[in-house]
């Protein structure tokens, strides 16, 4: 197990009588544990776990003193790779920054103004290069990856949330009581976690046939349609249907079936899968049943 020590500084009206409201307080203090877990998640996967304790308080403005723990299990000790971050000190740093660290979570931020780098480029097996209005920083690719982590810019966010409340103006992280990181309210916006982007798992086109439940005649309002087993929404993309539908040409009563190709897409949003669904094209329109068939004898009684 190996330990690092960091302090986390709250300034303002608000903590200057050295205390600080339960409400702000506790959120912060799971954040910085979420940022702490979810950075040693990025960097050691299951390698490795990970704890926070609150050692003491101190006197003058509200500061919370950190011992960070990073123990490594057991089957592992003696197959550490490069890629795993193999201190307490070293995840520390890469969070914060630190005493002789160039590089740190809060710093990129700060650099990047919560947004994608512009340009960047592959220099080694442990380096970025990456620019940033005309100049190039060499990134450690560890602390890229953090970057990148929804799961980090996440807790992130909510660690550096109490600065956009009224009377908490700066968060100062020391460490051996020198300042390795520093926000001010103006800055918050920076350590906004961006959204999710949707990633395709899935595009297909298949033929079903679909009773229609409802119908839309706005531009861009959905169908609800069945299949027998499963309800959809689907916006219709056939646009000879469409002109059908809007001439008059089409009518629609109760148990009527559409045959038709529907576009199905799925999506991976964060940890949330979306799907939707469109009718590319209508094959056929099946009216409901208005008579009974009946077998009848073409040749009738002699």
């Amino acid at each position: 197990m190996t330990t690092a020590n960091f302090t986390v500084v709250y300034n303002g009206d608000r903590v200057k009588n050295n205390t600080m409201d339960v409400r702000d307080l506790a959120p912060a203090l799971l954040s910085i544990g979420s940022l702490v877990d979810e950075a040693n998640r990025v960097l050691n996967g299951d390698n490795a776990t990970v704890k926070l304790h609150v050692d003491t308080t101190a006197p003058g403005c509200f500061e919370i003193n950190m011992l960070l723990d990073l123990a490594f299990l057991s089957q592992v000790k003696d197959f550490l790779t490069s890629d795993l971050v193999n201190s307490a000190i070293n995840l520390n740093d890469l969070i914060w920054g630190g005493v002789g660290a160039t590089w740190g979570l809060i710093g990129l931020a700060k650099l990047l103004k919560g947004k994608k780098p512009p340009k960047a480029e592959r220099v080694d097996d442990h380096t970025v290069r990456i620019q940033v209005d005309g100049q190039t920083y060499d990134v450690p690719l560890k602390l890229l990856r953090l970057y990148q982590d929804l799961g980090v810019r996440n807790a992130l966010e909510k660690t550096i949330s109490p600065l956009k409340k009224e009377g908490i103006d700066s968060l100062e992280v020391k460490q051996e009581g020198k300042a390795i990181a520093f926000i001010e309210k103006k800055e918050a916006d920076y350590f906004d976690a961006p959204q999710a982007e949707d990633e395709e798992i899935l595009d297909e086109i298949e033929k079903g046939a679909y009773s229609i439940l409802s119908v839309a005649f706005k531009e861009d309002n959905k169908w609800r349609l069945y299949d027998g087993n499963t309800t959809i929404t689907a916006s219709i993309k056939d646009e000879d249907f469409i002109y059908r539908v809007e001439h008059g040409l089409e009518s629609f009563t109760k148990g009527d079936v559409l045959i038709c190709e529907v576009r199905k897409r799925q999506y991976i949003t964060g940890s949330d899968l979306k799907t939707e669904y469109e009718v590319e094209r209508v094959i056929e329109h099946k009216k409901a049943a208005r008579q009974i068939n009946l077998d009848l004898d073409s040749h009738g009684d002699t």
